[in-house]
């Protein structure tokens, strides 16, 4: 049984879960902690997430070994591509590691169905949720496949520093899955910038030295 405090946190994450009567079912939140697999690649969804702490990353992994982040999963956000595999009873096509140490509650695929067929707010949850990462796998898409690396490499470090925060704890491998690309690319245009004195590097650690150059470079190219 969810205690009231547990319950009351949830409807506020997550809306439809009022509508759906939640006492009536035997439902506990899971937990899992970070560095975990929390589904693979080929698996098979027997539930879906409904995440209340914490931080999923979904990655795809091609045959080279090479991967690409997707997209990540936040409070009061659910995976589509998890909650597409149960619909349509097909094997999970990506892999979910947990990044920060994680609280969901899992649905019973049956369950979700039936409450997807029953309630529409359970059904605008799930539409609004499959549009809304539609268009962030999208824009991902779009990055990749028209925007030159150097420049998506300099707006990441920018967005990931500050000028009080200077540092980015991620190694090139981090980098380069984050911007869908081989870390041997990121590597290479890392000590470029190094080289001309815009950025430091050190083991597992970026630090920007002169921002407003970065910046500037934006603007040019």
């Amino acid at each position: 049984m969810i205690d009231l405090k547990t319950k009351n946190f949830l409807y506020a994450l997550f809306p439809f879960l009022e509508d759906v009567h939640l006492d009536a079912y035997d439902l506990a939140p899971v937990k899992l902690s970070a560095g975990i697999c929390a589904f693979t690649d080929g698996g098979e969804s027997t539930s879906i997430p409904l995440l209340i702490k914490g931080s999923i990353k979904v990655l795809k992994t091609a045959e080279s070994g090479r991967e690409i982040l997707l997209y990540r999963i936040k409070p009061g956000e659910t995976c589509i591509i998890m909650l597409s595999s149960a619909l349509s009873n097909i094997p999970y096509p990506a892999t979910a590691i947990v990044e920060q140490e994680m609280e969901a509650l899992m649905i019973p695929n049956e369950l979700y169905k039936t409450w997807l067929q029953y309630f529409p707010s359970v059904q605008t949850f799930t539409y609004q949720s499959m549009a809304q990462r539609l268009g962030t796998v999208m824009t991902l898409i779009e990055e990749i496949t028209f925007k030159r690396i150097d420049i998506r490499l300099i707006r990441f470090l920018l967005e990931h520093t500050s000028e009080r925060q200077t540092i980015l704890y991620e190694t090139h491998e981090e980098v380069a899955v984050e911007l869908g690309t081989a870390r041997e690319v990121i590597s290479r245009l890392l000590k470029n910038l190094e080289g001309d004195h815009l950025l430091m590097l050190s083991r597992g650690k970026i630090e920007i030295t002169k921002r407003q150059e970065l910046e500037k470079m934006l603007l040019i190219r």
